[in-house]
């Protein structure tokens, strides 16, 4: 299974808090690259977090057909990764770890961003588009209309997908878990299936009610330029707070980091995680 295990810059000491990451819907596994200024943030010395991030996708297959199904795998392995102090997830990785809230420790704190709890039309609708590119053969064009999408909404065209940036330190390669017995084995997936298949796990989603009722702390961070998942596919409880980064995007710790950073930095702190 693919994995990162980013270290924490600290000096050593006590077991640092541990966070897992997992991650959205990308053409092939970039070891953490798409959430890089994030994990910066929970690995610089001031927060000192040991950093796991997995492949959302590498549990996939066609028998998974709903989101459902694919958080009932990852339940399956969440003990193979030991204590979870901070449960995070981005895109599709932000709604698995959504709908695995109910099976975490009720203290678990979890960081969202851009994790729909919810579909709606016009959200399904346009990750159906980007699906239907990619299943039909037509991968660069859907790659493109992604690249498009998770621009802040009014951003001119350009002429295609950004490079991945990594974060400034390399990962160590994770040491993947160990996966059960009654779980398939990893199997390779194409950029097209990998865009396909996970972009339609998202439809016809509402995981409203295990948001609600975790008792632990919970951050959700969204752009207020989204044209993707926006302030109305969030979920939360009175004690949960959802952050607009009024100029971003999709990707508002791309967009923003500044901004991203400090937010969690101040959530960190406030939980006790740091």
């Amino acid at each position: 299974m693919p994995t990162a295990v980013h270290p924490p810059r600290t000096a050593a000491g006590p077991a640092p808090a541990h966070a897992l990451v997992l991650a959205p819907v990308t053409p092939a596994w970039d070891e953490g690259a798409f959430f890089a200024p994030v994990i910066d943030t929970l690995t610089a010395a001031g927060a000192g977090l040991r950093v796991t991030v997995v492949d959302t996708l590498s549990l996939r297959d066609e028998r998974v057909r709903t989101l459902d199904d694919l958080v009932a795998r990852w339940r399956a392995l969440l003990p193979a990764f030991g204590r979870i102090d901070l449960l995070c997830g981005n895109a599709l990785g932000g709604a698995v770890a959504q709908g695995l809230l109910p099976y975490v420790a009720p203290r678990t704190a979890a960081l969202l961003v851009s994790g729909p709890a919810r579909s709606d039309a016009l959200l399904e609708h346009r990750l159906n588009e980007i699906a239907d590119l990619a299943a039909t053969g037509h991968t660069e064009a859907s790659l493109a209309l992604l690249h498009e999408r998770v621009q802040p909404d009014g951003t001119p065209p350009s002429t295609g997908p950004d490079e991945p940036r990594g974060p400034g330190r390399l990962a160590r390669a994770g040491t993947a878990p160990a996966v059960p017995a009654d779980l398939p084995r990893p199997a390779h997936q194409s950029p097209a299936q990998r865009l396909d298949g996970g972009l339609r796990l998202l439809c016809g989603i509402d995981l409203t009610a295990a948001v609600e009722a975790h008792p632990g702390p919970l951050l959700h961070i969204v752009g207020g330029r989204s044209q993707l998942v926006t302030r109305r596919h969030t979920a939360a409880g009175p004690h949960h707070r959802v952050h607009v980064v009024a100029e971003a995007g999709m990707r508002p710790h791309t967009d923003q980091p500044a901004e991203v950073s400090a937010l969690i930095g101040a959530f960190l702190r406030e939980k006790g995680l740091t």
